[in-house]
């Protein structure tokens, strides 16, 4: 057997999967390690921690296949993170993560968004210099374990592209004078490959931590988002890979590089296409709700447990309300908003809300708000020309048939959904396969997708919906300096 291993820093776990280069899972484990909030805003995580749950799963995988016939490894993940390392390859405080928001100010000094990674280092450099000055280079969380790996630093231009204003995409290179306006040298920055170039080789060391075999092939590697779409088969202009998970993402493969600032424009892995992301942080209104309308008068988490409601009951429910929730609209921003509006105040809302709603009415009108802050970066993207065809769902939440079909016609075109389908793993290992010379081209991994559930857009739905989104933007509009008052209230 040809083995080929895919390893994903998500947000709040590591997962690790070997797959065939037929795209066969062989086998796959899960460890979960969620951020940590020390203070509102912030969201960190051990580097160290990551490191430990990478040789957890590594430790499962090995009970059901020989790390003999991996022939090669890849690591993608969450980004833009900030892990500072030092000389000897040790994290230097914990890593600043992706949904981390305490550099708004210096977001605003940039001309930037407190998402990328540019802020994060502005605000180590004014209240952690000697951080920085222990530094030796600042990885991504997919860069760190690659490092401890083979001994080597290197990113990818899909995670690069997110460190703005530190990065040139059309250059590929680092801009030294963004780079010493928020604290550090384009030195301290890794070099810049392609994800599928080798990278190195299991050192000695992290076989013996790991059980993998010394000098197996290792890959550099790149974002999860990126990872997510090449795993789901989408490589080419007018497809789009709808991530479905803590964070949502409509990512569209570009012959050419984005250039509004609405959305967020990177490289894509394995091919030469470019992607621009429409991200929602929407994605855990899901999970919020599910337990509002459970919690008792006291809120004891404790006594609800056994009364939440399950995702398909809800669904069962929302099905019997009819498209725009008979006139119930969500705007959900629970932690503010990414693309388009990079809103970090704005609140969700339930606009409309009248004595005929029940329970099922408010799931179905959040399932549709979130439907519809995909189709506000549909929007973008089509202005500058590009048009989307076809949309292929990928990750957990893809398995709600109801959520898949509002997604269907709030974006008004076909969507396919991949159940068996090996998802960011899946990418990862493509990659390997790239690297290891076992594929010329990610297309010929278009196999990978498996078993495929396809939807068509209801088109008096998908009207509805383009009612919605007008009385949507209308709402936000009205609503906005509304949110930035009530932070005002919130922060003290």
């Amino acid at each position: 057997m040809v083995g080929l291993l895919g390893i994903d820093i998500g947000t709040t776990g590591v997962r690790a999967a070997i797959f065939e280069p037929n795209g066969r899972l062989v086998a796959d484990a899960h460890v979960s390690c969620s951020p940590d909030a020390p203070e509102p805003g912030w969201a960190e995580a051990d580097p160290e921690v990551w490191w430990r749950a990478v040789v957890r799963v590594l430790g499962e995988l090995s009970k059901s296949v020989s790390f003999d016939e991996v022939q090669a490894v890849a690591v993608v993940g969450q980004a833009p993170t900030a892990v500072l390392v030092d000389d000897a390859g040790q994290s230097v405080r914990p890593a600043i993560l992706w949904l981390d928001t305490r550099a708004e100010a210096e977001a605003r000094e940039l001309g930037t968004n407190a998402y990328y990674l540019g802020p994060k280092l502005l605000w180590l450099s004014r209240k952690e210099p000697e951080s920085l000055a222990r530094t030796r280079h600042v990885l991504q969380s997919h860069a760190f374990i690659a490092m401890r790996l083979t001994g080597e630093a290197a990113t990818d231009p899909s995670t690069a592209a997110l460190c703005l204003p530190l990065f040139d995409s059309s250059g590929g290179a680092w801009v030294h004078d963004a780079c010493s306006r928020v604290g550090v040298t384009s030195s301290q920055l890794p070099a810049i490959r392609r994800a599928h170039d080798v990278l190195g080789t299991i050192t000695q060391e992290a076989a013996a931590a790991t059980g993998l075999r010394a000098g197996t092939k290792v890959v550099v590697g790149g974002g999860d988002f990126a990872a997510a779409t090449l795993g789901a088969g989408v490589v080419e202009e007018g497809e789009a890979c709808l991530m479905l998970g803590t964070a949502g993402n409509l990512l569209l493969p570009l012959r050419a590089p984005g250039k509004d600032a609405r959305l967020i424009n990177a490289h894509h892995v394995g091919t030469d296409r470019w992607l621009s992301l429409g991200g929602t942080l929407s994605g855990g209104a899901q999970e919020w709700l599910r337990y509002a309308i459970s919690r008792g008068m006291n809120g004891d988490d404790t006594a609800v447990r056994g009364s939440l409601p399950t995702f398909e009951v809800l669904d069962a429910e929302a099905s019997r309300v009819p498209a725009g929730s008979e006139g119930l609209l969500f705007l959900p921003y629970l932690q503010g908003e990414r693309t388009p509006i990079w809103d970090v105040d704005a609140r969700g809302s339930y606009i409309g809300l009248g004595l005929h709603h029940a329970r099922g009415h408010l799931w179905r009108s959040l399932l549709e708000g979130i439907a519809l802050s995909f189709v506000d970066c549909q929007a973008v993207v089509e202005e500058s020309g590009a048009k989307l065809r076809e949309v292929v769902a990928a990750n957990g939440g893809g398995k709600s048939a109801l959520f898949r079909q509002i997604l269907c016609d709030a974006l008004g075109v076909p969507l396919s959904y991949t159940p068996k389908s090996g998802g960011t793993v899946a990418g990862a290992a493509i990659l390997a396969a790239l690297g290891a010379g076992i594929f010329t081209s990610a297309t010929e991994a278009r196999p990978w997708r498996g078993e495929v559930i396809r939807h068509e857009p209801d088109p008096a739905a998908h009207a509805q919906y383009r009612t919605l989104l007008d009385l949507r933007r209308d709402s936000y509009g009205g609503l906005r300096s509304v949110f930035e008052r009530l932070a005002r209230i919130r922060l003290g």
